[in-house]
């Protein structure tokens, strides 16, 4: 995945205080990185060479692997089986590579296994999106010679903070329609697969926050 670079801005607007208070629009954002859970290898093969599969698991025990194949049952072709194989050491991968090579079984894809996205330690991101708002604003705030009052408004800039979705329950037969269909239209099911090609993943969380600030 791509790495996205947050561009991030301050607004500012003077009040009709007798110009004295002012407010402060600022981008807060924390940035992230998951690592690949192990390496993945699909192999088939197909019903004429179901011998080099059984050889292939002998292999692996013969050579103190402990890695299981796993048949995969959504392969179209009914004239292929398809086995998925995974080992987090890459050294150990390289071994199971090898060993594919030596005995002739066809290796369909390789790829990175990523975490699944744990939407709950979003909340852990907003906090830290909200720190970095407030240590830019302080630092603005003390150049134009002001100092922080309180904060005015704090906008998650996410899909889902719009009002048009607070009467929409997501747990619902509906919800989840909805939601899968706002991940599909904003590309969320392609930030959040777990197959990669890369063996990281970098991402971001971001919320404007509004102060008012007085005069010093």
């Amino acid at each position: 995945m791509k790495v996205y670079i947050l561009i991030f801005f301050c607004a500012l607007s003077i009040s009709c205080s007798f110009g004295q208070d002012i407010t402060l629009r600022v981008l807060g954002f924390s940035s992230y990185t998951e690592y690949a859970e192990s390496n993945v290898a699909l192999i088939s093969t197909n019903d004429s060479t179901l011998e080099k599969i059984s050889v292939f698991k002998d292999s692996l025990v013969a050579k103190g692997l402990n890695n299981k194949l796993v048949e995969i049952d959504d392969i179209k072709n009914s004239k292929k089986i398809q086995y998925k194989i995974e080992e987090k050491d890459k050294n150990e991968f390289d071994k199971l590579l090898i060993l594919c090579n030596d005995l002739q079984i066809k290796v369909d894809k390789v790829y990175f296994k990523m975490p699944e996205h744990l939407f709950e330690e979003e909340d852990k991101k907003a906090i830290l999106a909200l720190n970095n708002a407030n240590s830019q604003a302080k630092v603005l705030a003390n150049h134009l010679g002001y100092k922080i009052d309180k904060i005015l408004n704090i906008d998650d800039d996410t899909t889902y903070s719009s009002s048009i979705y607070d009467d929409i329950d997501f747990d619902s037969e509906r919800g989840e329609l909805l939601l899968r269909l706002l991940e599909l239209l904003g590309g969320r099911n392609m930030l959040y697969e777990t197959e990669s090609s890369n063996s990281t993943r970098n991402g971001g969380y971001n919320l404007w926050v509004t102060y008012n600030l007085n005069k010093k």
